[in-house]
């Protein structure tokens, strides 16, 4: 736990200190109109990556629970508990954030089900990327509001307690502390997720570096959010998050090679 809390601590500070030292903005997504799309794409790409290499630690669990799985490890390296109790923490008022809360972790656990079921029916890579698509599609313009009806009531009754944030920019104590114990759970996810890498050995990555990299930041969407977004709402404001994150992928890497971890080579024996 002392590796994970200093993971924490150090990729989180890039965030914080870019924020309330630096002064950099929270980005501004109100003018990425259709460029938005791009951000479940990327996901839906990673979430069918996650699951494939999910596949060979996933037999030891009933066949039921495979996909939901998949899908409580994607939401949780995407922080989805962490970001409705900042949202309570920010505004003084829990309920606002329940509503989405639950409708986002319905909607991962379904994504994940139906990312599983694309890896374990299709192993042609070209069919799985033109799957992800399609997977981004289905989950954008019809599961997300199939699920906003069918929660119709409870995210009406928690619109109703959503207020404005209560503390802002500089945050002191009373938000940073909680933001930073929570955070351990998207780590603790991506810690989960370098093991997995260890399963799918690939010659031209021993390590699993440059799958692990690109799988995490393919999850939590930053790579779009740097390279697609950042050129119109600014590269500045959203690097606080493509830095948090990228240092946060490298320190598990380092950490797990320095700690023992096996490599791909290794998975092999």
């Amino acid at each position: 736990m002392a590796v994970v809390a200093a993971i924490v601590g150090i990729s989180l500070s890039i965030h914080v200190v870019m924020l309330q030292v630096l002064w950099v903005p929270y980005p501004d997504t109100s003018r990425i109109g259709r460029l938005g799309l791009f951000y479940p794409l990327a996901q839906s790409l990673g979430l069918v990556a996650l699951a494939a290499a999910l596949l060979p630690w996933l037999r030891r669990f009933h066949p039921a629970a495979r996909g939901p799985i998949v899908g409580l490890l994607f939401a949780t390296m995407n922080g989805v508990l962490r970001n409705a109790l900042m949202a309570g923490f920010a505004t003084t008022d829990f309920r606002g954030s329940v509503g989405g809360f639950v409708q986002q972790g319905l909607f991962d656990l379904l994504l994940g089900t139906l990312a599983f079921a694309v890896v374990l029916l299709v192993r042609s890579t070209a069919v799985r990327l033109a799957a992800a698509v399609i997977l981004a599609g289905v989950g954008t313009f019809w599961l997300n509001p199939a699920l906003a009806s069918l929660l119709g009531p409870l995210l009406a009754w928690s619109a109703r307690h959503v207020r404005p944030d209560v503390y802002v920019v500089p945050y002191g104590p009373n938000i940073l502390v909680p933001s930073y114990l929570l955070f351990a759970e998207t780590v603790i996810a991506c810690v989960l997720a370098r093991y997995v890498i260890t399963l799918r050995p690939a010659a031209w990555d021993p390590h699993g570096l440059f799958r692990y990299v690109g799988l995490v930041l393919l999850v939590r969407g930053v790579w779009v959010m740097m390279f697609v977004w950042g050129p119109i709402i600014g590269m500045l404001s959203v690097s606080q998050f493509f830095f948090q994150d990228l240092v946060m992928v490298l320190l598990i890497q380092l950490a797990w090679r320095r700690l023992g971890g096996h490599s791909a080579s290794d998975a092999r024996h």
